[in-house]
Formats: C-alpha cells, structure tokens, sequence
C-alpha cells in the first residue's frame, strides 16, 4: 500500500513538474515577444496605415463589413497586435502586406467574443502561393497546424472569404485547429474558461459526430467525420459561413458554439454594414 502510495505521489509529482515547466516557457516566450514587439506609437486610427488595412478589410472580410464603428476599430487594433506577434514567412510567394493582414483577420474573427486572441503557442505563419505537399502524403495541403506554426495555401485562403457563403474557409478553419491545439494537444496556452466550455461544445457535438462517423448525413460537410479535429474545424467555418442552416438543423450545437466562442455570427447578419 506505501509503494502504490509513493509511485502515485511521484507521479503527481511529475505531472505537476511538466505543467509548470510547460507554463514557465509559455510566460517567459509570451514576455520575450511582449519584449520584442512593442506597440507602435499611436494608436488606433493615428496609425498611418490605419485607413489602408480598414479598407482591405472591408473589401475582402465581410464579417468585419458587419460590424458597426466601434467594433470594426476594436477588430483592427487587433488584427494589428496580432501581426505584432507573429513572423510570417513566405514560400513561393511574395511578400504582400494585405496577406499578413488577411490572414490576422481570421484569427481575430475567430476570437473575437474571447479575452485571449492571440493564439501565443505559434509564433510563426507560413504561407504558400498554393497547395503544397507536406512529407509523404499523397494529397496537397491547403493548410495545416503542427508544432512548427500554422501553414495556409494563400490561394485557398483568399478564395475562402471571396466564396463566403460556401461553408469552405480554410483561414477559419486552421484557426480554429490553433485555437484548440492547446486543449486537444494537453498544452497549457488557454483560457481555463475556454477550456471548460469546450467540453460543452464536444458534448453538443458528440451525437452528430457519432452519426457522421456511422455514415449518416449532416448539414456539415463530410469531411468532419474524419476525426474530432476536423469535425471542430469544419464546424466553425459552418458556423461563420452557414448560421442559418447551421442553427435550423443543429440548434443544440450552435448554441454551444455562441456559447464558447461568446458571439453570434446571426447577429451581425440584423447589422447594416457602415
């Protein structure tokens, strides 16, 4: 009984080690690029690039067209950190400013209802010209997250918000593999908040997941059945691109998803765009 005692003592131990050595890197990367990226002078529409990401953002990010006045400059103050915080490198592509952009703005879409925004797990974003092979497999990749920063085909990405209304939106997809790399891959980059309400989400979803698995049909697309990951992933860009169809049909997990990601994409569709 004192052995089972100590191991499980031990191993306590241990599991309390690697979370707070886990946290320490966290905090220190996080005060390290708080260090290396200090706000620019001004703020707000004083920066001189201001009108022109307003502009870009309002031609090609309709959830941002929706939004009224003061939330579009909370959004872009944002979006702006967020590149603050990030290194894009490019791969046969070149460099544009609209692209880091663009890319920020569906991250920052994504969050947007969320205190923590900035998805501080990745530092780096690669972004290729188009889809891309990635080690052995067969098929080209339009994005994928992996330890090593998230990955985006600019093609896809930019077709995704150009075709909105699809229910196919690589950004918000990837994103949303990002913003939960954290809670499915046992990090500690989250929300304790976010986490807990995840596990409503996944409660929502288990049944329909269940039936996607077993071939039955669903308003999402098929490629959720492939596994959790995906099937969270398909589901935010259905619950950005399709809220309607989405809410009629699955009204039980669309409700878990305003709930985690505290907004309603429905009610920006009542706004008047300014």
């Amino acid at each position: 009984m004192i052995t089972v005692i100590t191991i499980l003592g031990s191993s306590s131990l241990l599991v309390f080690l690697i979370w707070s050595w886990e946290r320490f890197r966290y905090d220190y990367r996080r005060m390290v690029r708080d260090s290396n990226h200090p706000s620019p002078e001004g703020s707000g529409s004083l920066l001189p690039e201001w009108a022109q990401h307003h502009d870009w953002l309002r031609t090609h990010n309709i959830y941002y067209r929706a939004l009224n006045l003061d939330n579009q400059a909370r959004f872009l103050r944002r979006v702006m950190d967020f590149m603050r915080y990030k290194e894009f490198k490019y791969i046969d592509l070149s460099p544009d400013p609209m692209i880091p952009l663009l890319i920020s703005s569906a991250a920052v879409q994504l969050t947007f209802g969320l205190n923590d925004f900035r998805l501080d797990f990745f530092d780096k974003i690669y972004v290729s010209g188009s889809a891309y092979r990635v080690h052995w497999h067969k098929q080209a990749f339009q994005g994928h997250v992996s330890l090593q920063g998230i990955y985006l085909s600019w093609d896809h990405f930019f077709h995704g918000y150009q075709e909105y209304d699809d229910g196919h939106n690589v950004g918000l997809h990837e994103m949303a593999h990002a913003l939960t790399y954290g809670a499915l891959m046992g990090k500690t980059t989250m929300e304790k908040s976010f986490r807990a309400k995840f596990k409503d989400y996944v409660k929502a979803a288990h049944p329909i997941y269940t039936n996607m698995r077993n071939g039955g049909e669903s308003v999402l697309d098929r490629y959720a059945a492939t596994n959790f990951h995906e099937f969270w992933a398909v589901s935010v860009e259905a619950f950005f691109e399709k809220p309607i169809l989405l809410k009629t049909c699955e009204p039980v997990l669309y409700a878990a998803m305003c709930e985690l990601l505290n907004q309603d994409p429905l009610e920006l569709m009542t706004v008047k765009a300014v």
